[in-house]
């Protein structure tokens, strides 16, 4: 690492401490995707307030890669990761009625992580979430890093929350993996530049290609779901969009998603339900953490 990075690693560490200090009893633990964001804040919290391990939550669901499993095997001499599980599994969730996944709601967040988080954070004595701590890998990397601060409130799961590596760059992050912790990295990104699920509102051709070649059923389970609530209901008729945009190919090979007015069964969403369980009003400002 050259020293730009170095001080900038340096840096980071020194605020992880301050925030640990006011945090550590408030049921703090590691957001852990498998993802190297997620692994990179999890390396520097482990050095920064070594020997304290907090746990890395892991939430593992019916989209999510088997080799994920197999990763965290790799890790388990270095990190406490715990795994957790979702109330109901996606398929489950769709089979009771709520609608697919879209960019404009994407529940996956609150229903197959967020349930499972919850629901460790109350068996270890929390009252709520506002009472508890996230550290979360939002790296600069992510396109939505610019609507997000180093502690902010995780507006999802109404967490308080620190991302510790807000300002570091892809190359970065790999670097200091590499060159400071020396960490491998998950296979699946042999295959995808992310550690997405097997599939995904944001996919593109290259991973729905992979997921389709080893993981067909699911692939097909997925798809057959949104292709009957969109199509074989006639749903796709009655919204306003061009006829262009209503075609099979828009729609399941494209995945536009975003571009479709799902509101007729909002009403059936779990994830508004989740999110009235979690009452807001307990959440430490910016300055109380970092002063």
């Amino acid at each position: 690492m050259d020293n730009a990075l170095s001080q900038k690693v340096s840096d980071t560490l020194d605020l992880i401490r301050k925030v640990w200090d006011k945090v550590r009893n408030q049921n703090p633990f590691i957001a852990f995707s498998t993802g190297k964001d997620s692994l990179l804040v999890a390396a520097l919290i482990y050095e920064a307030i070594a020997p304290e391990r907090p746990v890395c939550l892991y939430s593992h669901h019916d989209l999510e890669f088997e080799c994920h499993l197999e990763y965290l095997n790799i890790l388990e001499d270095r990190f406490d990761v715990q795994q957790v599980h979702p109330f109901l599994s996606y398929f489950e969730l769709m089979e009771r009625g709520i609608s697919f996944l879209t960019l404009k709601d994407p529940w996956c967040v609150p229903m197959l992580v967020g349930t499972g988080i919850l629901e460790w954070l109350r068996k270890n004595g929390a009252k709520s979430p506002e009472a508890c701590f996230m550290f979360r890998g939002m790296s600069g990397t992510e396109y939505s890093h610019k609507f997000h601060t180093v502690i902010e409130k995780y507006d999802r799961l109404n967490l308080p929350t620190m991302n510790p590596i807000l300002n570091f760059r892809k190359e970065e992050i790999l670097s200091v993996l590499k060159e400071r912790y020396q960490l491998p990295l998950n296979p699946i990104y042999e295959h995808m530049d992310r550690t997405y699920c097997i599939c995904c509102y944001t996919s593109d051709e290259k991973r729905q290609k992979y997921s389709n070649e080893n993981h067909p059923e699911v692939c097909q389970k997925y798809y057959s779901q949104i292709e009957n609530l969109l199509f074989d209901s006639g749903l796709i008729e009655k919204t306003s969009l061009e006829s262009k945009y209503k075609t099979k190919e828009e729609k399941l090979e494209k995945h536009g998603f975003c571009t479709l007015a799902s509101n007729e069964r909002a009403k059936h969403s779990g994830s508004g339900k989740i999110k009235a369980r979690i009452r807001s009003n307990c959440l430490p400002n910016q300055g109380t953490i970092m002063d």
